[in-house]
C-alpha cells in the first residue's frame, strides 16, 4: 500500500510548486492604462554609464478598489511599489539598465496590466 501511495504523494507536491514566471517578450497595456518610464536628462547624470533613474509614471481608468503592484523583471520579481492610487508617478535610483522589464499588476487578481522594457541610459 505504502508503494502505491509514493508515486500520489510525489505528483502532489509536484502540483503545489509554484513555478518562476518569466519576463513578457512584448511591451502591453490595457485599453486606457499609461505606463513609462521618463528617463533623467542627460545633464543630470552624475556619471557616465548604463545606469541611470528616471520617473515612473503609471494612470489606470477605474482602478480606485484596486491594489497595484509594480514589479522588475517578472511578475513575481522585486517589488518596485505597491500602490493603492490609480495614477501616479515615482522616482527611481541610479539601477535603471537599458532592457530592464517594468511591470504593473492588479495586486489582488495577479494580472499584469502592461509591461515595458527601459530604453537605452541617456548617460552615454
Amino acid at each position: 500500500m505504502r508503494a502505491a501511495l509514493l508515486p500520489l504523494i510525489v505528483l502532489l507536491a509536484a502540483c503545489g510548486r509554484n513555478e518562476p514566471q518569466t519576463a513578457p517578450t512584448q511591451a502591453f497595456r490595457q485599453d486606457g492604462v499609461e505606463f513609462e518610464l521618463k528617463p533623467q536628462s542627460s545633464e543630470s547624470c552624475k556619471a557616465r554609464g548604463a545606469l541611470y533613474r528616471g520617473t515612473v509614471h503609471w494612470k489606470v481608468p477605474a482602478a480606485e478598489k484596486i491594489g497595484l503592484e509594480l514589479r522588475l523583471r517578472t511578475p513575481d520579481g522585486q517589488m518596485f511599489l505597491g500602490t493603492n492610487k490609480a495614477e501616479g508617478q515615482e522616482q527611481t535610483g541610479d539601477w535603471v539598465e537599458p532592457g530592464l522589464w517594468f511591470l504593473l499588476l492588479d495586486g489582488r487578481k495577479g494580472g499584469t496590466i502592461a509591461a515595458f522594457q527601459a530604453g537605452p541610459s541617456p548617460c552615454r
